[in-house]
């Protein structure tokens, strides 16, 4: 999204959400009240609980699973988005089981999803780091912590072939209007989830980030990876493990979701 136009839709914001301030985020029909969307009409979301299966992710140290976290806090969030009555919602996996990350990308073009939100919990070199973070696709990583990030995520999928690099075909879709549309409704939907946990939930310094994570490959659907927070930092190990903690985080998901899609709806009445 233009950075420089942001002020427009934050103004279209406070009129379609009929509110200010931090309530004008609030999870609202943003766009549409529930009875204007038929249930089949609703935009589908797909959520993508990380890891599963022999592939725990980050560990703990004191040995808690980032794959439990991620596959509960996606629970979560699919009842508060199925909640506003706006959206229909999807899984990639819905226990504790391994899903390929090319499986997870088919599951979401087979479905044609509106959005992709792939849920993580990140671990640093450094324990005293902590904070969430959003990453959109990029060839080239953003910084050399988020390249390291998305080399370990992507080669969890020992059973999928290695990724050297996207193909000829892909570079090809890429470089078309509807690839590059979808980028930039990404990265707005990475800056929606940013602003929401912004004094909220502790963010990482340069919390929007980008790296070449093989779930965010698909060039025809929005998407981002949310890293909940760090699972190496104690204090936000004890936030990850709190029921309370992930539905805060899922109804702020829910609050960025609602603001992306009010622009979106501002883009479509643009024409």
């Amino acid at each position: 999204m233009c950075v420089n136009c942001d002020w427009t839709r934050r103004s279209f914001l406070r009129l379609a959400l009929g509110a200010t301030g931090a309530a004008a985020l609030a999870p609202r029909p943003a766009f549409a009240t529930a009875a204007e969307i038929p249930p089949a009409q609703r935009p589908l979301v797909m959520l993508d609980p990380g890891h599963g299966g022999h592939d725990p992710g980050a560990i703990a140290p004191d040995g808690i699973f980032e794959k439990h976290i991620t596959l509960a806090t996606g629970f979560v969030l699919r009842r508060a988005l199925l909640a506003t009555r706006r959206y229909r919602v999807a899984m990639t996996r819905t226990r504790d089981v391994f899903v390929p990350l090319q499986d997870r990308v088919n599951d979401a073009v087979n479905q044609n999803a509106n959005l992709f939100i792939s849920l993580h919990c990140d671990h640093l070199p450094i324990d005293n780091l902590r904070g969430a973070s959003v990453f959109t696709l990029s060839n080239t990583a953003s910084d050399a912590l988020s390249a390291d990030l998305a080399h370990d995520e992507n080669s969890a999928d020992t059973t999928a072939p290695a990724i050297t690099g996207v193909s000829p075909k892909v570079a090809d879709i890429l470089a078309s209007l509807e690839a590059r549309a979808t980028n930039l409704n990404s990265a707005s939907l990475a800056q929606d989830i940013a602003r929401s946990f912004r004094g909220v939930v502790p963010l990482l310094p340069d919390p929007e980030r980008s790296a070449n994570f093989a779930v965010l490959r698909d060039a025809s659907t929005p998407s981002t990876l949310v890293e909940m927070g760090c699972l190496t930092n104690k204090l936000d190990e004890k936030r990850l493990r709190d029921p309370k903690q992930r539905a805060l985080i899922a109804g702020l998901l829910v609050q960025a979701i609602d603001a992306y899609f009010a622009h979106y709806a501002q883009q479509r009445m643009a024409g």
